[in-house]
């Protein structure tokens, strides 16, 4: 025989420590858990408190969501702040103020029921940009992590081999620089109808719909759109295809375009330094419509966007955030 010969004490040595070492290891596994049970006070979370979308928890309760936020004993993955609105605070200005996305505000609150701003709301203001998401497990995680074509989730929402009799009810995983995918029932419509519309130039945000103080004028008045400020003949495109209803001169717009889209929507595009399209004429996401300019009552080179559906004006960044 090649080799050394294994004789029979031999292998009853091994077979003794191999279930020493099991014995041992069953013994620190059970231990472990009843400790944990004994010490930890597991996440419990009110089922009336959520619903379920896609397999997922998704909170309806502001209030066991932000307690919940508050006392969670683990890394959730990025820094959290929490932030009381105050009276005409649109989550557009705290977005800002907070230099986070409005996707990343959303994500964090999946309680919200609308975009417009209510004075007195509590909402959760993750440090980074990215999907804050409820979890029951690992295997959440992961399928998540697909639906949003991302590699790696951050935060502590593993399980340790010491908590399967002390389970969690629910963990929280963060995932950096994604867009949710699944929202509340109530937004669901909103991003549904997103989907179809597009920014119609690239630039920053200069003043926002509802009232403001006009540099004109020098009052309080409203202001029916978004200004979108972009240097002199930076390209405009429609913010979703469809019709030129109109291509020409405005008073206080100068020269303006204005796009019928499916579903009542209308696009408006003011203050151009010039006009590509005609009446009539089929525009697509790709057409060029017009130039950045500043033309009729304007500041400086911009882009005043505004949207409207059977002759009520709304807020374009409902459409365009």
């Amino acid at each position: 025989m090649n080799g050394l010969p294994i004789t029979n004490y031999q292998i009853r040595q091994a077979s003794t420590w191999v279930k020493a070492f099991v014995t041992v290891t069953a013994a620190i596994f059970l231990f472990g858990n009843i400790i944990t049970a004994i010490v930890k006070n597991p996440i419990e979370v009110d089922p009336q408190s959520y619903t379920i979308r896609d397999g997922f928890p998704v909170f309806t309760s502001q209030e066991a969501y932000i307690a919940l936020l508050k006392s969670y004993p683990y890394d959730i993955g990025t820094g959290l702040r929490f932030h009381t609105m105050r009276n005409g605070e649109s989550f557009w200005n705290i977005a800002k103020r907070y230099n986070i996305s409005l996707d990343t505000l959303i994500a964090a609150n999946p309680f919200l029921k609308t975009l417009i701003g209510q004075e007195g709301l509590t909402i959760v203001i993750p440090k980074d940009n990215g999907t804050l998401v409820a979890v029951d497990d690992a295997g959440d995680v992961s399928r998540m992590a697909n639906l949003l074509g991302v590699n790696e989730a951050f935060g502590d929402y593993r399980h340790s081999i010491f908590e399967l009799i002390s389970l969690d009810d629910i963990r929280f995983a963060f995932f950096r620089n994604a867009r949710p995918v699944i929202v509340s029932r109530w937004l669901q419509r909103l991003y549904n109808v997103r989907r179809f519309f597009q920014k119609p130039v690239r630039g920053h945000l200069t003043s926002l719909y509802g009232n403001r103080f006009d540099p004109l004028f020098r009052v309080i008045a409203f202001h029916n759109g978004v200004d979108i400020q972009a240097r002199m003949g930076t390209p405009i495109y429609p913010a979703a295809e469809g019709i030129v209803q109109e291509a020409k001169w405005h008073d206080g717009y100068g020269l303006t375009i204005t796009v019928q889209h499916r579903d009542g929507y209308i696009s408006m595009y003011g203050h151009c330094s010039s006009i590509r399209v005609k009446r009539g004429e089929w525009v697509t996401k790709k057409t060029i419509i017009g130039a950045v300019g500043s033309t009729g009552r304007s500041t400086g080179p911009h882009l005043h966007f505004s949207m409207s559906r059977h002759g009520k004006t709304i807020n374009p960044l409902l459409f365009i955030w």
